[in-house]
């Protein structure tokens, strides 16, 4: 037998010890399980057990978020968030949960655990019933100098102050009344007083600042001799030019002459493309497809518009073409472009100037041009790169033709620009989803207008216009839209078209048809109602702007979509109407103010709120629980 050598001896020795220190090692192994084995036994896991509660906060709002306060959780690490409503998984793991319709009615918890323990937390279930209150708006009646109103039995209610200014002025702030008994008032945080900036690119405005005052003042009408008949008529063809007079740059007030190309036509429109604007289709530059695409388009618009409101001038069964003898709507495609070369901002615009001859137009020392027929100018960038909006620009400017048609060409009577700019954006509301525009595109009303009306309502009165102003149009969209919905439906916006009356009383007359007894002051009185009460919390026989409303003309359907105000963004991230401090505030003519206080949020129990009487007998006073 050969001898073992030195390394052997060593590699058999180091053996011997690595089986012996594993042997201990497995021993140690089995022993630390038992313990731990017996610490689950004892509820001692080893791992730290999460301890401590945690708790949901919010509102019973469909939109609101729901919040998570772990501050009296144990331990260090991160913490992960798991929703449910009932049984069912939702929500992310995030510490808020936004409230959806789906919820109500329904129990929401929420289950947390944190890195490096064992174990986790649930919080006690948020049940979401929308808050109700039998008695939600009471109008604050005076037989004195101060008046006295309480509510009882409040369940985590939030009460808001809603001024209306139902006069033609401003009424300044001393005179809207106040309440007494919140002296110093410890404010409403959160809420700024201030319109707050727009975080979101502004459209395009439709019209023009000369184009407004001239439609809303037009001159008399006289016809000078018989025009054009139909049977006479020989029809442009696609690839005729036409010279169109535009002005050098927007508002310029010079005019110059340009040539358009006919490009695309459709069963009631032409489409012209100034030449200097046609092309690839790429930049500022359309091509035929485009123009085509318009065209189709209005052809939609014309028949279900039409259908509802009535006819432009020379138009309809047995119109004789207007101005121009065509029985085809000019479309003239352009760029609108300022004095630096840049675009205009602008979206389109009627201009009635178009009805009237040249040497009427000279008679009246204007510098205008007129290309006599009847028209709308588009600007050509914006079909290329947002088409949907400028398919709504037509929509609108449309209803401006029809508008001077039926009510000043038939019935002698001029429309204010805040009339006739209002029955436009509802044309819009109802006529875009029939074009393949719903209610969540951007094009929509309800996404271009709202969000701005938010945070300026109080800006511009119901009946005031401050030209292209974006707080303008939206007001003006708002307030039409809650007449709407909750007045009749399109069928009111067909009313307020046929009759034979322009401005508030037009507004009235119509109102009385659907709603005997109903006028514009009564409407405006209610208004502030829809700006409460909308989503989740919506008691009954209260006006609000969450109504979808459908009317049949003559085998069409038209529906204004209802909409949740308090799910709506205003900002950058606040949701729902601007709701100022109670300091009095002035107030612009025919509009409305929301105020409230820390002190009416959340309430519960009974509340009994004195205030002092507007100096002003056109100022009223609400006040409401949501």
């Amino acid at each position: 037998m050969r001898e073992t050598t030195l390394l052997q001896r060593i590699i058999r020795l180091l053996g011997i010890t690595a089986l012996t220190i594993l042997f201990f090692a497995c021993q140690d192994w089995l022993q630390v399980q038992e313990q731990q084995e017996k610490a689950k036994v004892a509820g001692e896991d080893s791992t730290p057990l999460l301890t401590g509660t945690v708790s949901i906060g919010g509102k019973a709002y469909v939109g609101q978020s729901l919040t998570v306060n772990t501050d009296s959780l144990g331990g260090k690490g991160t913490i992960s968030y798991r929703w449910k409503r009932e049984t069912a998984d939702i929500g992310t793991n995030s510490a808020y949960y936004q409230l959806t319709i789906t919820d109500i009615g329904s129990s929401i918890t929420v289950t947390v655990t944190r890195s490096g323990n064992s174990g986790s937390v649930t919080s006690d279930p948020f049940v979401f019933i929308p808050r109700t209150y039998a008695e939600s708006v009471k109008k604050v009646e005076f037989t004195e100098s101060t008046a006295t109103v309480s509510f009882d039995n409040l369940f985590n209610n939030d009460i808001y102050l809603v001024k209306v200014n139902k006069s033609g002025y401003k009424v300044t702030a001393a005179n809207t009344g106040s309440v007494q008994n919140i002296t110093p008032s410890p404010g409403f945080m959160g809420m700024s007083g201030q319109a707050l900036p727009q975080f979101y690119e502004e459209l395009p405005r439709m019209g023009h600042p000369d184009a407004e005052a001239f439609n809303a003042n037009p001159p008399p009408i006289v016809d000078e001799g018989p025009r054009r008949s139909r049977a006479g008529f020989i029809p442009p063809v696609v690839g005729d030019t036409r010279m169109f007079w535009v002005e050098s740059y927007y508002g310029s007030g010079t005019y110059v002459q340009k040539q358009a190309t006919l490009r695309a036509t459709g069963q009631y429109e032409n489409i012209w493309i100034m030449d200097e604007n046609y092309g690839s289709g790429r930049g500022n530059k359309l091509n035929t497809a485009q123009a085509q695409a318009l065209a189709d388009k209005f052809d939609l618009i014309y028949s279900a518009e039409t259908n509802l409101l009535g006819f432009e001038y020379g138009g309809g069964p047995g119109g004789d073409g207007g101005k121009d003898g065509d029985p085809k709507i000019q479309i003239l495609v352009y760029d609108i472009l300022d004095d630096s070369g840049e675009g205009a901002g602008v979206g389109g615009f009627f201009w009635s100037k178009d009805f009237y001859s040249q040497s009427q137009i000279d008679s009246y020392k204007w510098k205008y041009k007129t290309n006599l027929a009847e028209m709308f100018y588009i600007h050509a960038s914006g079909v290329i790169e947002n088409p949907d909006y400028y398919y709504s620009v037509l929509i609108h400017e449309f209803q401006h033709m029809i508008n001077f048609n039926v009510k000043y060409v038939k019935n002698g009577k001029s429309s204010a620009s805040w009339y006739d700019e209002m029955l436009s954006m509802i044309t819009e509301d109802v006529i875009a989803p029939l074009i393949g525009i719903d209610q969540t595109n951007s094009g929509h009303p309800i996404k271009s207008r709202i969000r701005t009306f938010l945070s300026s309502y109080n800006e511009v009165g119901v009946t005031e216009w401050d030209t292209l102003k974006s707080e303008s149009y939206a007001k003006g969209y708002a307030f039409g839209a809650y007449l709407m919905r909750n007045y009749g439906g399109p069928e009111l916006l067909k009313k307020i078209l046929a009759n034979n009356t322009t401005n508030i009383e037009s507004i009235t007359a119509a109102l009385e048809e659907i709603s005997p007894g109903m006028t514009f002051e009564k409407a405006l009185s209610r208004y502030g109602e829809a700006m409460i009460y909308s989503g989740s919390f919506m008691p009954e026989s209260v006006v609000s702007f969450d109504k979808t409303v459908t009317s049949t003309v003559n085998g069409t359907s038209y529906t204004a979509y209802g909409f949740d105000i308090w799910n709506m963004v205003r900002g950058r991230r606040e949701r729902g109407p601007l709701i100022f401090p109670l300091t009095p505030m002035d107030m612009k003519s025919r509009s409305i103010l929301l105020q409230s206080d820390n002190a009416w949020t959340g309430r519960s129990g009974n509340i009994s709120i004195i205030l002092e009487k507007p100096t002003d007998p056109d100022v009223e006073l609400f006040l409401m629980v949501r």
